[in-house]
């Protein structure tokens, strides 16, 4: 039998409450994924099939670490049967069993962020925009941001939007053209395409609602608005629908996410029940206190009051700091004597609100010799060597992809410049063919540079018979490592750093990738070419990386979320950081902001530093700061304040303004 008996009543409230819809509103540190893991035991324990669940969660960590847990409970045999993923791979494999029926071809590619660049890059020339004066990346941001609203981006009224709402509203079409074309999708129709496959044949949502009888969304107040769509339309009459997240935790609104979600649940799914998880077992009450009264001021939440049995434990002690540097010299300092008593580096997290604040406290750590790790760097994805031999498998994968194409037709350099791929460009659009159609017919265009059309069909040549050994189902691991070989990639890569170290780490980097191919084979029981595309495009998009053990962890607000440590520095509690004053054309959104500070506040245990400078250094000028209206909100009871642009008052005070008071004298006694 399943033991409930440790779980507090509103968490075995949530565990027991099967039919119907279902919101639990789990406050940070209130055992959410606990209470997530019962419940899917509890529902297969009163007979409830375990392939009529399905539940969804926001990274492929989460999704394996919820059927692990599960399995712990019921049996690993009940957890296979479990539909535990991402909306991203559950839509993923919707449109593996039915895109076909929207015109797409059967075997289809997931556009990874640099292929989607390039398209819209190529969508603002063939409209005549110029992208030196409009940032691609925006633009695609607009798109995006448009897709997951499940709206077509249009002009605003006028005086509302800007010239980038035309570019956007010009370039979308073309840009959905171009993907199509190629037989290929992007992240966000992963989500729109199964919605439009269930709008649009009844057969495939009569499958998918019979199926999916019960489901469970985690980090719900991470949805976007088509994620919504899609869920209502699983839920079907029966509206089993069980949300868990926490509106005082929607952070995401940049990247699409709806904090309206979950505050107009009842609206979606009328008749829901609400269960609250308030009691925290993380933090200590004083934390708890102070995050609380940074949240309470928000007017559009759930009202919810952490609380915790461990007591009030440490004061939140607040600093501030002359300058960012002396704010990086004193996170250091203390980070130091946490650890010559007895704290382990990976016990601290060192927060911040942009990446661009880590720099004085790297230099400062880096001067005590304290180890640390900033997470959220170069990705491994986002990685040349590793982009170049995607690539290659794309292009062997996808006849059609021109993108790929595109971007391997001279890596290794092999002759083929940019002269001869613009002349084959514009070839391609003067007979309305595709590129790699232009490039099949390369020898018969006189336009080409001498020599460049046959090195043109040799590599041709390359990528079929490569292509043709991935449909013959040779071995994809072997395959891929004769390419890799063949076109000398390693070389290649190691060539383009003059640092040897940097070489060795790029070449590492290459058979890194060659071995989790490997691994990816013996794991999977029907491994392909086509499976593993699919496999690496949602990997780059939803991995989360997490820090190492040995090291201070020096990270953002974002990345922070659903982390935790006993020692936490929150750095830069200043208007125009934390409030952010708004970034890349978006305005200032303070209700998320307050958002990210009690983010930020509930992610430690036992020690909370809020840390601040009294100027910082802009554009070259020394520039005073205004500490962060969220201090003001935090009771004085809960604070400890240490002001080190104060002179300090005793003794060695006295001897400071002594010291001032004496040169001053003798600078007004000069002639």
């Amino acid at each position: 039998m399943l033991d409930l008996s440790k779980l507090n009543p509103p968490q075995r409230e949530a565990v027991c409450t099967i039919e119907g819809p279902l919101l639990v509103l789990a406050g940070a540190g209130s055992g959410k994924t606990r209470v997530i893991v019962h419940r899917i035991a509890y529902m297969i324990q009163q007979g409830i099939a375990p392939n009529n669940i399905l539940a969804v969660t926001f990274t492929n960590k989460a999704a394996a670490e919820m059927r692990e847990r599960v399995g712990e409970l019921v049996g690993r045999a009940n957890a296979k049967l479990l539909t535990v993923c991402t909306f991203h791979a559950f839509g993923c494999e919707v449109l593996r069993r039915h895109l076909w029926r929207l015109g797409y071809p059967k075997r289809f590619a997931i556009a990874d962020a640099s292929d989607q660049l390039s398209l819209v890059k190529r969508a603002m020339r063939e409209t005549k925009i110029d992208d030196r004066s409009f940032d691609a990346r925006r633009v695609l941001a607009l798109v995006s941001k448009a897709k997951c609203a499940g709206v077509v981006p249009e002009p605003k009224p006028e005086g509302m939007g800007d010239e980038y709402d035309l570019v956007t509203a010009a370039v979308f079409p073309r840009y959905q053209l171009a993907l199509k074309a190629q037989g290929a999708v992007d992240f966000d129709d992963l989500i729109l395409l199964p919605i439009r496959l269930l709008r649009e044949h009844p057969e495939v949502r009569e499958e998918l609602v019979e199926r999916y009888r019960y489901l469970l969304v985690d980090e719900y107040q991470d949805t976007n608005r088509s994620q919504l769509d899609l869920l209502v339309m699983l839920a079907g009459e029966r509206k089993n629908v069980c949300a868990v997240g926490d509106d005082d935790q929607s952070i995401y609104s940049w990247r699409g996410a709806e904090v309206d979600n979950i505050l107009s649940f009842d609206r979606h799914f009328p008749k829901v029940k609400e269960v609250r998880l308030e009691q925290n077992y993380r933090s200590s009450q004083a934390i708890l206190d102070a995050a609380n009264a940074v949240i309470a001021v928000n007017e559009a939440r759930k009202p919810k009051r952490l609380w915790t049995a461990r007591g009030l434990g440490d004061l939140v002690r607040v600093v501030v700091c002359p300058n960012d540097d002396e704010e990086g010299r004193f996170i250091a300092r203390e980070i130091r004597r946490l650890i010559d008593e007895g704290a382990r580096p990976s016990a601290v997290a060192v927060l911040y609100r942009t990446n661009l604040q880590s720099k004085p406290v790297e230099e400062s750590l880096r001067g005590e010799e304290i180890p640390y790790e900033v997470v959220g760097g170069q990705e491994f994805f986002d990685r040349k060597e590793i982009k170049d031999l995607v690539a290659y498998l794309k292009a062997c994968h996808n006849a059609h992809d021109e993108v790929s194409l595109l971007r391997i037709v001279n890596v290794p350099a092999r002759g083929i410049g940019d002269t001869t791929m613009e002349r084959l460009t514009a070839k391609a659009r003067e007979l309305k063919i595709s590129i790699p159609e232009a490039m099949r017919r390369a020898e018969v265009f006189a336009e080409l540079p001498k020599g460049a059309a046959r090195k043109v069909v040799e590599f041709l040549s390359l990528i079929e018979r490569y292509r043709a050994r991935f449909e013959q189902r040779e071995p994809i691991d072997k395959v891929t490592a004769d390419l890799v070989g063949e076109v000398g990639l390693r070389e290649a890569a190691r060539q383009s750093v003059q640092s040897a170290a940097a070489g060795a780490r790029k070449v590492a980097a290459v058979d890194g990738f060659l071995d989790s191919i490997a691994a990816y084979v013996q794991r999977e029981k029907n491994a392909s070419l086509d499976g593993l595309l699919k496999r690496l495009a949602l990997d780059a998009r939803e991995d989360d990386t997490a820090p190492d053990g040995s090291y201070v962890s020096l990270m953002s607000l974002h990345a922070a979320k659903g982390l935790e440590w006993p020692y936490v520095f929150l750095c830069g509690m200043e208007e125009e950081l934390l409030p952010h004053s708004g970034m890349q054309g978006e305005l200032p959104n303070l209700p998320e902001e307050r958002r990210l500070a009690y983010v930020g506040i509930t992610r430690a245990r036992e020690r909370l530093y809020l840390t601040r400078a009294a100027q910082r250094v802009r554009r070259g000028k020394p520039m005073p700061k205004a500490a962060s209206r969220f201090l003001d909100d935090i009771p004085s009871g809960l604070l400890e304040v240490v002001d080190h642009t104060a002179i300090p008052a005793g003794p060695a005070g006295e001897a400071e303004r002594s010291f001032f008071s004496a040169l001053r004298s003798r600078l007004k006694a000069r002639p």
